[in-house]
């Protein structure tokens, strides 16, 4: 079992690398564009904060609800159950903003980075 400290900055980590990673996603599909790249706007950046809060918050509460010797026993070295199901939570988070939000096609490699920043952030820091 792991204190809910530790399970809060894993929730941090994974926020802040998924806003980030989305935020940079964003910019980056703006460079590679044949239009001239425009600033980011404001409600973009938004969005990939929310995203990362979404994520952050997904793994937050899943791993305070999973923090039991079965989840966290690990079968393969260094890598239990609950950090393995971060990751579909974690997408499942992000996927529920950008469904609300109808960006849901726009963001959906946010989503996905959202899975591999949980699925690391988890199996490194807990």
């Amino acid at each position: 079992m792991f204190p809910a400290w530790q399970i809060a900055l894993t929730s941090l980590i994974t926020a802040i690398l998924t806003a980030a990673l989305a935020g940079a996603t964003m910019v980056l599909r703006r460079a590679d564009s044949s239009k001239p790249a425009p600033s980011p706007r404001t409600g973009q950046m938004l969005d990939a904060l929310l995203i990362g809060l979404a994520a952050g918050l997904g793994v937050l509460l899943w791993r305070l609800g999973a923090n039991v010797p079965t989840l966290n026993d690990d079968p393969i070295p260094g890598v239990s159950p609950a950090d393995v199901l971060s990751a579909p939570v974690a997408f499942v988070a992000a996927g529920v903003y950008t469904g609300l939000r109808g960006a849901s096609e726009r963001w959906a490699a946010a989503q996905a980075l959202a899975a591999l920043v949980a699925l690391v952030v988890n199996i490194v820091t807990i």
